[in-house]
C-alpha cells in the first residue's frame, strides 16, 4: 500500500515538472507575439491621487498631454515632439 502512494507522488511530481516549465514558457512565447505599439511610448507619468494622473505620450512625431481617470482618457494637449528625441531615420 505505501508503494502505491510512494509512485502516485512520483507520477504526480513527474508530471508536475514538465508542465510547470512548458507553462513558463508558452506565458512568455505569447507574451513576445503580443508585442506591439513600438511606436507608442509613456514619456512621463505623474499621479495626481486615487485613480487620476496625468501621462506625456509619444506616438509617431507627436506628444500628447493624456488626463487619465477609472473612467475616462481626455486629450489635454498636443505639439510636435522635439527634434531632439526625434528618432534619426538612416538614410
Amino acid at each position: 500500500m505505501d508503494t502505491e502512494l510512494i509512485w502516485g507522488l512520483v507520477r504526480v511530481i513527474l508530471a508536475l515538472a514538465i508542465i510547470v516549465p512548458l507553462t513558463i514558457l508558452a506565458t512568455r512565447w505569447y507574451g513576445r507575439r503580443q508585442v506591439g505599439g513600438q511606436d507608442l511610448r509613456v514619456k512621463e507619468a505623474l499621479s495626481l491621487g486615487a485613480n487620476r494622473a496625468l501621462y506625456v505620450v509619444l506616438w509617431e512625431d507627436r506628444q500628447f498631454l493624456l488626463g487619465v481617470t477609472g473612467q475616462q482618457i481626455t486629450v489635454l494637449g498636443e505639439k510636435p515632439q522635439p527634434q531632439s528625441e526625434q528618432k534619426e531615420v538612416p538614410e
